[in-house]
């Protein structure tokens, strides 16, 4: 059996660059609304950039998802930095596999400066590849997470070993 780790993508809200010390403290996280949005979206055939996705089926929230998001979340807040590796070098595999989740697929869409979970969802939908992680019928749990500061936004997809 292959394992694949889809490609990982990054948006941003046109924050890197500035100055300016924004307050994201009234910035709220609801994993029912993130998991709602995405599956909403997964519903319907879309295009993600050139790319043609059907419907797929909707994703399972899967806690050690959620907490291998919020601590990367956390580690960009705390670090200040906006990336896919870890202040500590780690990918998304290692993280999902510190908390002992198996896989067989993994993706994950990172994001900074959204100020909603709806906004989030949006804007990862305007991006080809991050649509690509929403729409990947490889995947059928997620996580979700945003940074304790409210400024850092993390989704990771993937599929259980064995499934």
């Amino acid at each position: 059996m292959w394992k694949t780790l889809i490609s990982v993508l990054i948006f941003s809200w046109g924050v890197l660059g500035t100055t300016q010390n924004i307050d994201y403290s009234d910035v709220k996280f609801d994993e029912r609304e993130m998991l709602q949005l995405v599956n909403d979206a997964r519903m319907t055939r879309r295009l993600c950039g050139g790319k043609r996705h059907e419907a797929v089926p909707p994703l399972k929230w899967n806690v050690k998802l959620a907490k291998a998001a919020q601590k990367h979340a956390d580690d960009m807040a705390d670090n200040d930095f906006f990336d896919h590796t870890g202040s500590d070098k780690s990918t998304v595999v290692m993280r999902i596999e510190r908390e002992d989740y198996l896989w067989m697929a993994v993706g994950e869409n990172v994001a900074m400066g959204p100020r909603s979970v709806e906004e989030a969802v949006e804007g990862w939908l305007e991006s080809p590849g991050h649509c690509s992680n929403i729409m990947n019928g490889e995947f059928t749990e997620m996580g979700a997470a945003l940074s304790r500061d409210g400024k850092y936004w993390v989704q990771v997809f993937a599929t259980p070993l064995g499934k």
